[in-house]
């Protein structure tokens, strides 16, 4: 996933960072003692010249790097949508290299992009509104429908360090990671809720639109084991089950089964009989998701993060940006009852 942080320079690192510090501080008083003020300035000039010239060698070579590494993302996530299109042929599944329409409501945001007042801010939005779902496939599984499709998104921890190096844009596209979204379609319209239901920090329209359903629904002990699996959060919303990960490259054909299959155990797990009472009428404008996501980079557990549609600054620009939240299983483990 992330890109970024860097590892440190070799020049800040032990011994060698001893080292330098040692050499330098001999060099400005050799130049002063045998040259006295003079000697002292120009060896303080060539020596500030020095460290800024191979500062800025070094923050170029980590961005060509990092474009590299997209390079090689992008070739590979080419090679696993043609395997995604032979899998389809094979298995009589659907596929389709890419679809406007599906990616609506999962970060592609109908809005005019003119002049704004940042390139950032332009960079961003005109991101969302031209997003689209890659590598669409559809078939079945155990009897329910399922869609599992790649977006593009970018990686904002990334693009705020390679802003450093270069233009928003050339950062944009330098720091973009797949986000790979399993889509299951239910039988019976439903609140929403996330299996992240018992987060620390978060206010409860954020994990649940009614929490005498969320309760209910936990309550059963096989939906339960799986709220309980940091590495798979899922979320009702309406008539879908989503769940999806983060990777650099997207998911090989392999992976991307995988998780549909575990999305779609997941569905076919809920009491759907006592979910009728429950139903809910078709919306009256098409949903916005919010999508959850365990990051690999925090090992623990307890860390999550939450894709969702947000406010660009202060203009009437909108994106699908990410943010951390925390989760607290241990509350889900001692209350039964919640």
């Amino acid at each position: 996933m992330n890109r970024t942080p860097f590892p440190p320079h070799a020049l800040n690192r032990e011994p060698v960072k001893t080292i330098m510090v040692a050499l330098s501080l001999a060099l400005f008083v050799a130049a002063s003692v045998l040259y006295r003020a003079t000697g002292l300035l120009v060896a303080f000039v060539v020596w500030t010249v020095a460290l800024m010239y191979f500062g800025f060698r070094a923050a170029q070579k980590q961005l060509r790097d990092v474009e590299q590494e997209r390079a090689r993302a992008l070739k590979s996530h080419s090679a696993s949508m043609a395997d995604r299109m032979l899998f389809a042929r094979r298995q009589g599944w659907e596929y389709e290299a890419s679809s406007a329409e599906l990616a609506e409501g999962f970060g592609r945001i109908a809005q005019e992009v003119t002049g704004r007042p940042t390139e950032e801010t332009e960079v961003i939005a005109r991101h969302a509104a031209e997003l689209v779902a890659e590598g669409v496939l559809r078939g079945r599984i155990d009897g329910l429908p399922v869609t599992v499709f790649d977006l593009e998104m970018i990686n904002y921890d990334d693009m705020r360090e390679l802003r450093k190096r270069c233009r928003y844009g050339r950062a944009a596209e330098a720091s973009k990671d797949y986000l790979t979204v399993c889509a299951v379609e239910l039988p019976v319209r439903l609140p929403y809720v996330a299996s992240a239901h018992l987060m620390s920090h978060a206010e409860e329209a954020l994990r649940t639109a009614d929490v005498e359903f969320a309760r209910f629904l936990l309550s059963h002990p096989a939906v339960r084991e799986s709220a309980l699996d940091p590495d798979h959060l899922w979320s009702v919303a309406g008539d879908r089950l989503l769940a999806c990960t983060v990777s650099n490259d997207g998911l090989d054909v392999p992976q991307a089964t995988s998780l549909a299959a575990r999305t779609a155990a997941v569905a076919a797990a809920f009491p759907w009989p006592e979910l009728e009472r429950f139903r809910l009428p078709e919306p009256d404008e098409p949903p916005r998701h919010i999508l959850w996501v365990f990051p690999w980079e925090w090992p623990d557990g307890q860390g999550a993060r939450r894709w969702d549609e947000q406010p660009i600054g202060r203009t009437d620009l909108r994106a699908f940006r990410s943010h951390p939240a925390w989760l607290d299983t241990t509350a889900l483990l001692a209350d039964p009852a919640h």
